[in-house]
């Protein structure tokens, strides 16, 4: 877009130019009355034509705050419209006044800049027994005075409409906004302001208009606690957004309705202790609680004991951090662990921290769930904290005997689960699953960090209310969380629809393998598992734990003894073969095979280099007894790769003619390594002779590798009989054994982690070596798999073995558990090297010890399973909660109305202004009930194709095509929160 534009830049800057200029119009004559002489032009109206001190007047005496310019013969000059005689008279509409006041120059800022305006104020009484007063003449004028008395200074409601939208996205401050603005009409030094004032106050007014507090007869001041907030729809409300009789529901239904919510804290959001004193005009009545009762409880509650967690956090490190200088060290929260709301009565100022390392009563936060839930009608609550596995300990007796009566909360008959966030769960160790939201039941996948992108939210404003008086701070941050709420709650439709649609389609995967996973199993010992599974989650925390992999047993010294038996296994000279029978022919033929990838590997230059290039450079920087050992295993070989060939000449006899045809090294039976480094049957561009004959390298002819003219006659089908259930056993015999060092590399890895990363470079480089042993031995089953693999192919190429096993890519030898930090839990998607089922299952103790190893994988695997499925239920479940919701606010929004005023019948209140009252509640009404609307029509179709029973959707289905597009044009900016007026 720039390339197409850099061509044209001069004529834009020609036409910014050209701006400043009279645009080809004559300025000598007025365009209206034809008077000649200097003219004007106005640069917001829409055409700017050239008119006289008299008709720019009359034109701008219902527009005020427009910016005229004089031309003066060479430029344009700014002028004033007040100083041409404009007298804005206010009282009557804009109307005259019998007995107006004497005029006074008020300075009023509009978007467009500030302007010097000339006022008079209506001091009479012919609409009104008495005059009103001036601050209330300038409101209904859409001026925000300065001040009640003698007001000098005003605002408009644009501008301070704007600031509040803008303060919303960007996070901007009243002092960078107003000195914009100032800038705008001078740019000349800055001034003294009353602007931060101003819209404080018209912050306030803004959240008890949007709560319905102009429609309360009992008036502002009756305000309740947390009232002035923007709640979560999708949280269960009974008897807002729950279905009647929720209560009676069938047991295994009743999770359904449980509260989820999340605490944490923000050392970022801080004030400093500068000694002002304010005044808070909302004690309790958002998200911030009342704080006098707050600091007695805190003062009350506080205790001092041992944290026995582990874990570092910053719930942790920083408690107890006394930052001098500062009156509040940050901010305690709760929010709906589903969508990340602000609770009402769930925020309060941190001063020591959050009370954790030493302070066991929690009084913080245990202060700020109780206020959230007093009054709340609960049958199942969960709590996500990151240090939950300390902060649930003598919960209940906190909670019984730290708080006065009246906020004492009643948990007899609630089930509360404490869980920690996904992201912080890793860093407490081992015997924690009762506390994982991967794990525990009926928490669908409910992730518990929300609250992190909430303070990404908060953190911007951290740096300017940090300056401010408490008070001012807290209203501050609660209309920060108004407006974040406001914006999760329109971002409901496409978010709840995105999320079920990936939940459906990932429960059905994670169900399908957890499936295919346990048909690997004999029956009793997924009974048992799942007996174990049971117990536990009826008393997590006692017993044995299902989800936790067993403790390793490695050791670097048993470790080391394994591979010295192994090895000295490998280096033992089997018998050579004189007699053999076809069966042992074709298994030796295997054995010598596979012998053959043991010496190809057993040089470490083989191992890293794909191309080899001589015999020479293969053996380069050996030491003697290294070549010497190599030798000897290779003549090893050798002797008996011809004892077998001999009787291969007897079994085989057009091998003879073939090795004299082909009179080439070929990679023994022709397969596919992949990875494993090619034989020198490869073209060698830096070879001068021909390939060097060594034995690893030689073509064995068994007869997969034959071509397909010398596969002919009875006694070769019988030893390709004879290969292919060799193959087969070797395909189940080599997949055991990866799976065995699969097991064995994870327990190394887990050793490593907990006993020698950070010891320093010498046991670290010891354990490297070690699993890199390992490694090579997963190689050479690797290739082994694979030879077996391409023979099967060409010998019985669409036989049932393919239904159990599958080519083998390095991507598939993952596992146990979770390799890659990337992907989460419930992400996890087993390699089917796991699901691969046993020929026969057996009561060995290799066996016994496999199946005790998987039971941790097969656990969570049942638990990804059932995580998904219930998140396709809540997700279903909240949909319906949210339409109802908005159909009750609609509701709601609609007694409000008349609530008041009985409107018309009120002597007390006047008729403008009980016209207004009802008209901004029955506006909410139509934007409530177009959410819902467009909400539904949103979910219905995926509902509808999921077969999910909810009573709204055939009601919406019918609307579904055309409504869409239309409620999203009939809600307006209103839905969106851009409107002038939309601030929640």
């Amino acid at each position: 877009k720039v390339r197409e534009w850099l061509p044209l830049r001069q004529e834009y800057l020609d036409e910014l130019l050209r701006r400043c200029g009279r645009r080809a119009e004559s300025f000598d004559i007025c365009a209206e009355c034809k008077t000649s002489g200097s003219c004007y032009r106005c640069l917001d109206c829409r055409r700017p034509r050239p008119l006289c001190s008299a008709c720019i007047l009359i034109n701008h005496r219902d527009a005020p705050l427009h910016r005229p310019e004089f031309w003066n013969g060479s430029y344009f000059e700014p002028a004033e419209l007040s100083a041409l005689g404009l007298v804005v008279e206010l009282g009557h509409d804009g109307n005259q006044c019998p007995d107006p006041s004497p005029l006074a120059d008020i300075l009023v800022y509009h978007v467009n800049g500030y302007h010097k305006v000339r006022v008079s104020t209506c001091t009479c009484t012919k609409t009104h027994s008495e005059p009103l007063p001036a601050w209330q003449q300038f409101l209904r004028a859409d001026w925000f005075p300065a001040t009640t008395t003698r007001p000098s200074t005003a605002f408009t409601f644009d501008v301070l409409d704007l600031f509040h939208h803008l303060t919303h996205q960007s996070k901007a401050n009243a002092y960078d906004f107003f000195h914009t603005l100032h800038r705008r009409t001078s740019n000349a030094g800055s001034c003294q302001h009353p602007f931060a004032h101003v819209a404080r106050l018209w912050r306030h007014l803004q959240q008890l208009k949007w709560a319905g507090r102009g429609q309360d007869p009992s008036g502002v001041a009756a305000t309740p606690p947390g009232s002035v907030t923007v709640i979560c729809p999708a949280c269960p409300q009974p008897g807002k957004n729950l279905p009647e009789g929720w209560e009676l529901s069938p047991p295994e239904k009743m999770w359904l309705y449980t509260l989820y919510l999340m605490m944490d804290a923000n050392f970022r959001c801080r004030c400093k202790d500068r000694g002002l004193d304010d005044v808070n005009m909302a004690p309790g009545w958002s998200y911030y609680v009342e704080q006098s009762r707050f600091h007695e409880h805190v003062a009350r509650a506080c205790d001092r004991e041992e944290n026995t967690c582990s874990a570092e956090h910053n719930a942790i490190i920083k408690a107890n951090m006394r930052k001098e200088g500062y009156v509040a060290s940050g901010i305690g929260a709760v929010l709906c662990a589903r969508h990340a709301f602000f609770r009402p009565n769930g925020v309060g100022d941190l001063h020591l921290g959050e009370k954790y390392v030493t302070v066991t009563p929690f009084p913080y936060m245990d202060y700020l769930v109780v206020s959230t839930l007093l009054g709340s009608l609960m049958y199942m609550l969960v709590l996500s904290y990151d240090v939950a596995c300390q902060y649930h300990k003598n919960f209940e007796k906190r909670l019984r005997e730290d708080f006065v009566p009246d906020m004492h909360l009643d948990l007899d008959d609630v089930k509360v689960r404490f869980v920690i966030p996904k992201n912080h769960i890793s860093v407490h160790g081992r015997n924690h699953s009762q506390y994982s939201l991967n794990l525990v039941p009926h928490v669908g996948r409910t992730y518990g960090e929300g609250v992190e992108s909430s303070w990404s939210h908060l953190n911007p404003a951290a740096m300017s209310t940090r300056e401010m008086a408490l008070a001012t701070r807290h209203e501050i941050l609660n209309d920060h969380m108004s407006a974040w709420n406001w914006r999760k709650k329109i971002e409901l439709g496409p978010f709840l629809l995105r999320s079920l649609r990936q939940a459906a389609q990932i429960a059905h995967k994670q169900r399908r393998l957890f499936n295919e996973f346990t048909a690997t199993f004999p029956p009793d010992v997924v009974k048992e598992w799942e007996r174990v599974i049971a117990l536990w989650n009826v008393n997590p925390g006692h017993g044995a734990d299902p989800y936790e992999e067993p403790e390793t047993t490695t050791t670097i010294s048993k470790v080391r003894l394994e591979l010295a038996k192994e090895e000295a296994a490998d280096a033992a000279v089997n018998p050579e073969v004189l007699d053999m029978s076809p069966s042992v022919f074709i298994q030796v033929g295997l054995d010598l095979e596979d012998q053959q990838y043991v010496l190809f590997l057993h040089c470490p230059l083989h191992a890293h280099f794909r191309f080899r290039r001589s015999l020479k450079l293969r053996d380069a920087g050996k030491t003697e007894g290294e070549l010497a050992d190599h030798l000897e295993r290779r003549n090893t070989l050798a002797r008996r790769i011809r004892c077998w060939a001999e009787a291969q000449d007897v079994y085989m006899p057009a091998v003879i003619q073939l090795r004299v045809q082909t009179n080439t090294l070929l990679s023994p039976s022709g397969v596919d390594t992949q990875g494993v480094p090619p034989t020198a049957t490869n073209t060698d561009t830096e070879s001068d002779g021909p390939p060097i004959p060594n034995p690893e390298d030689a073509s064995l002819f068994l007869p997969s590798a034959l071509p397909p003219h010398l596969l002919v006659g009875e006694h070769t089908s019988r030893l390709l009989n004879y290969e292919r259930r060799l193959r087969l056993a070797q395909l189940e015999d080599s997949l055991a054994d990866i799976r065995r060092l699969r097991r064995i590399l994870k327990g190394i890895s887990e050793f490593k982690r907990l006993n020698v990363s950070g010891t320093g470079n010498k046991p670290n480089t010891r354990v490297r070596a070690l699993y890199a042993k390992f490694l090579r031995k997963q190689v050479r089953l690797v290739a082994r798999y694979r030879a077996a693999y391409c023979a099967l192919a060409k010998i019985d190429a669409d036989g049932n073995w393919r239904r159990t096993f599958r080519e083998l890519l390095d991507s598939h030898l993952t596992g146990p558990g979770r390799d890659d930090d990337d992907v989460g839990e419930g992400h996890v998607e087993i390699s089917w090297i796991w699901l691969a089922p046993c020929s026969a299952f057996s009561d060995s103790d290799e066996s016994r010890e496999y199946n005790d190893s998987m039971r941790a994988e097969w656990a969570r695997s049942k638990a990804r399973a059932e995580r998904w499925e219930e998140e396709v239920e809540l997700l279903v479940e909240e949909m319906d909660r949210v339409v109802k919701f908005l159909e009750a606010e609609a509701s709601q929004w609609r007694l409000r109305a008349d609530r008041r005023v009985h409107i018309f019948s009120n002597p007390r209140l006047p008729f403008d202004i009980a016209d207004g009252v009802r008209a901004f509640a029955l506006r909410q009404v139509d934007i409530y009930s177009a959410l819902a609307r467009r909400f539904a029509c949103q979910w219905t179709p995926l509902l509808r194709t999921l077969g999910r029973p909810v009573k709204w959707v055939e009601a919406y289905y019918t609307t579904a095509g055309a409504s869409t597009s239309a409620d999203g044009e009939g809600l307006g900016e209103d839905a969106d929160g851009s409107d002038a007026d939309e601030d929640d």
